[in-house]
């Protein structure tokens, strides 16, 4: 399927149910998957006529979401059929790439990392994952905090105690948002913020300036 046909296809989508091809266009580019938070970033989105779809203002509307507790971040694992899940988090650590072998002696890398979520009850846990060979290119640049999302297939393994051990077999890999775009959001964000508060304390200002040019060309 080439581009064309593709946008045919969303085209057609959009038209279909333009709310949940919204949803699934933020939850795919920004990693969302809390349905109540969605809705609320569809609502802001439908009220801003100035914002378009793919914009960085989402970024700015789902920062605020997490400060002030409606996005649930149990959300950040989304369990898929045969075992096949989306991880959202932050990478912990430093990503660790070796060289290995296959069965004819050819080389590969193999990137390893460790992504930190939180639960519904705001308690970290961790998920491993391994990106084999050319899977590996994306997530080998990974750096400690960025914020990433992960589409793999977890594989349990036990060692010789008995202790049981899972690993996300990375399939596709992504990077949301790198950690000093954090940093610089939060200086923008607040720049942004002042911009507005500054430009709404000028317009509240405007209607008394006009009535006292009103009441200068009476007299």
């Amino acid at each position: 399927m080439n581009y064309r046909q593709m946008r045919n296809t969303l085209e057609k989508m959009a038209n279909e149910n333009h709310e949940d091809y919204t949803k699934a266009l933020i939850s795919f580019e920004k990693g969302i998957n809390d349905k109540d938070a969605l809705d609320k970033l569809y609502t802001d989105y439908m009220e801003n006529d100035s914002m378009s779809l793919l914009n960085d203002e989402f970024d700015y509307m789902i920062d605020e979401l997490r400060e002030n507790g409606q996005l649930k971040e149990n959300a950040t694992i989304q369990e898929e059929d045969n075992d096949l899940v989306n991880v959202v988090g932050n990478i912990v650590g430093d990503v660790e790439v070796v060289e290995r072998e296959n069965k004819n002696g050819e080389p590969f890398k193999v990137a390893n990392f460790s992504i930190v979520s939180n639960d519904e009850n705001g308690d970290k846990f961790y998920t491993n994952c391994s990106a084999y060979g050319e899977k590996s290119d994306i997530p080998k640049e990974f750096k400690q905090g960025d914020f990433v999302k992960v589409f793999g297939q977890v594989r349990i393994s036990m060692d010789d105690n008995g202790k049981e051990y899972s690993n996300v077999r990375v399939l596709s890999s992504k990077l949301l948002k790198a950690k000093e775009q954090m940093k610089n959001q939060v200086e923008d964000k607040d720049s942004v913020l002042g911009a507005i508060k500054k430009y709404k304390a000028e317009e509240q200002i405007k209607p008394s300036d006009k009535k006292e040019t009103s009441k200068e060309a009476e007299r």
